[in-house]
């Protein structure tokens, strides 16, 4: 790469134009020249310290010293307790809430970069206003100049009205979601609350409701994915539990209603060894009106608060700017606030507990309720469980190491445990700084269908001859989903072998048949294990953790890599994947299936994996009774 030169940062799938000087390419790993620089390839290759780094920056925003306080401080809201925990910063969702994220580290890597060249202006093409301030800002810093072309953005799919509330005041929009929240979940007040007021079961449960057994719940069992066998072992050993639910909108329970219903359901048919509620069980005029006060004092923070870290990030500030004022004026402040406050309502109500779960995700909610948990006087005894795959790139699951150790007030509300269900998950909490003696070995209880994957009836390949069958997986996210089906179809013009595609959706984003009409496609809400069965190669979306299911089941999968963003698979890393970002990377691995095999043993130790469940029983049964200490099966420290 010449120095002393002006530089292009291509932020755009585009093709890049036939005359061209110095590029770094913002959303791609393919450099056809030494005048091109890949910024996702230096992320890859600094991937260790750019996530150090950034940890540090959040945890450096919220000791930062403003008007004599530090940030936390400022947002305490209980004695102990900082709503700084709740915010989209802390948070660091860089897959769905905050997509800026993945920006902030690539701006790291391309400073550190930039100071060892010498560019005279740089010249960015991309249609990300944020992005493009913060890059202007950076070019100052080091004295260079700067242009921006701005593209046009892509259309979304997003209703009229959800683009109108987009532009209001944060402010505005915290107050419509209050209102909507209030009206469309009041009907669920009160559901279940009396017995869980006298109830005498010692183990408590945080869930969601979603993914449930439509099967099982039409005879009023509850039977969740995300617990699989359990339900039903302690419902056997006699042990009675709590479970408090969050209710997600879903094809099942499509309104309030329905999840009130579903949940009076459940509590008749599970009477002696259950009881059921939902977090808007608790709902009240005051729990909206302390919820509301709490908003607003965040608010009348937000100036100040405001001034003192745009200071602090430099640079970076126009790419963390919106997640700080949805985090104290808008949606997400106003959203944790009440969840915090029936958090608060909802353990106070409940007698002593002696052991809670919770799905440990550390989504800004788990924070408020692991506070409320333990100043309503339940147990130290609070374990997060760790559900699903721990991926690399997934930033919530990290934290600075100086987190830990620091000796404020209003700390970190971290679990007393967090259960973890495989090699992989230990080793991800292991270098994120969990202490040894904090991880508790439990069964995957979400992947027990590994442990049998030839359960079903199979057709082999050679039966099928010249026809083979693609299992496409789709995500949680609309957009992963559309991308992850747009490239299939885009492929299908470069595919010549006969293929047929099997489509499971996610539950919360359905996929239509009739949008594809390119591909041999059936639509099917089949389990995933009997599917997995019955097909030649799993097709992933970037995100989804189905993907380790068809890994674990020995099947050869191809999974879709958008190089715009941070590699969040959780197969990262796998050197018999096939990642592919294009049409014809896609066609060529699926033209190749014929020469595609089962792997017997492919990721056998990524989960701890038994049908008996006996961690979960050393947990959950021999130290059933209250007065009992539990007796935790944990990593034991290297000699």
């Amino acid at each position: 790469m010449v120095n002393d030169a002006s530089l292009l940062v291509w932020d755009t799938s585009e093709q890049l134009p036939l005359e061209r000087g110095d590029v770094v390419l913002w959303q791609s790993y393919f450099v056809a020249s030494q005048a091109e620089v890949s910024v996702p390839q230096l992320v890859e290759d600094n991937a260790d310290c750019l996530r150090s780094k950034y940890l540090a920056l959040v945890h450096d925003l919220g000791e930062a010293e403003i008007g004599g306080k530090q940030v936390i401080d400022h947002l305490e809201i209980r004695p102990g307790f900082s709503c700084w925990w709740m915010t989209l910063l802390t948070e660091k969702c860089n897959y769905s809430k905050s997509p800026q994220i993945d920006n902030i580290i690539k701006l790291m890597i391309f400073r550190d970069w930039l100071t060892t060249k010498k560019i005279s202006t740089i010249s960015l093409v991309s249609s990300n206003s944020e992005l493009a301030d913060a890059m202007q800002l950076l070019a100052i810093e080091l004295g260079i100049g700067f242009q921006w072309r701005k593209l046009s953005q892509k259309k979304t799919k997003e209703s009229l009205v959800r683009r109108i509330v987009g532009r209001l005041p944060h402010t505005a929009q915290a107050l419509m979601w209050l209102a909507n929240h209030i009206i469309s979940r009041w009907s669920l007040r009160g559901v279940g609350v009396k017995r869980w007021k006298n109830s005498r079961a010692a183990i408590t449960f945080i869930s969601y409701l979603f993914n449930l057994d439509p099967v099982a719940a039409e005879q009023g069992c509850y039977r969740s994915g995300y617990w699989t066998e359990l339900p039903n072992m302690l419902d056997k050993e006699q042990i009675s539990s709590n479970w408090l639910h969050m209710y997600i909108k879903s094809e099942l329970l499509p309104n309030a209603s329905a999840a009130r219903k579903m949940i009076e359901r459940f509590n008749q048919s599970h009477k002696r060894s259950q009881n059921h509620v939902v977090l808007d069980s608790f709902i009240s005029l005051g729990v909206v009106w302390g919820a509301s006060r709490s908003w607003y004092r965040t608010v009348k923070l937000k100036g100040v608060l405001e001034k003192g870290l745009q200071e602090k990030c430099g640079y970076l500030w126009p790419l963390l700017k919106r997640d700080f004022l949805a985090s104290l004026a808008g949606i997400t402040a106003m959203s944790t606030l009440l969840y915090f406050f029936l958090f608060e309502k909802a353990m106070n109500s409940l007698p002593a507990q002696n052991k809670g779960f919770y799905l440990q995700e550390n989504q800004g909610w788990e924070f408020g309720f692991i506070y409320a948990w333990r100043n309503a006087g339940h147990s130290n005894q609070l374990l997060g469980v760790a559900h699903s795959t721990v991926r690399y790139w997934d930033l919530r699951y990290y934290f600075s190491l100086n987190s830990n150790s620091s000796t404020r007030k209003c700390k970190l509300p971290l679990p007393d445990y967090v259960c973890v269900n495989g090699a992989e998950a230990k080793k991800a909490f292991l270098i994120s700084g969990y202490p040894e003696n904090s991880l508790v070995e439990v069964e995957a209880l979400r992947y027990l269908h590994l442990i049998d994957k030839h359960k079903f009836d199979r057709e082999t390949n050679d039966a099928r001859h010249h026809e083979w069958t693609v299992l496409v997986l789709g995500d949680y996210l609309e957009n992963n989903t559309h991308q992850q089906m747009g490239l299939l179809g885009k492929a299908a013009q470069y595919i010549t072998v006969k293929i047929k595609y099997v489509v499971k959706p996610h539950p919360a984003c359905p996929i239509l048949a009739k949008d594809y009409p390119e591909l041999d496609l059936t639509v099917t809400n089949k389990p995933i294990p009997m599917l997995i069965n019955h097909c030649s190669v799993v097709y992933t979306s970037s995100v989804t953790s189905a993907a380790v299911d068809a890994y674990c089941a020995g099947k050869p999968v191809v999974t879709i890599f958008d190089p715009a963003k941070l590699n969040l698979s959780p197969l990262k890393g796998c050197v018999d994947v096939s990642f592919v970002s294009a049409p014809e990377e896609l066609a060529a691995a699926l033209n190749s299936i014929s020469q595609m095999k089962e792997i017997e043993g492919q990721g056998k130790d990524y989960f701890y994996l038994d049908s008996e469940l006996p961690r979960w029983r050393e947990l959950l049964i021999k130290n059933d009774k209250p007065e009992k200490q539990i007796n935790l099966r944990v990593f034991n420290k290297s000699p």
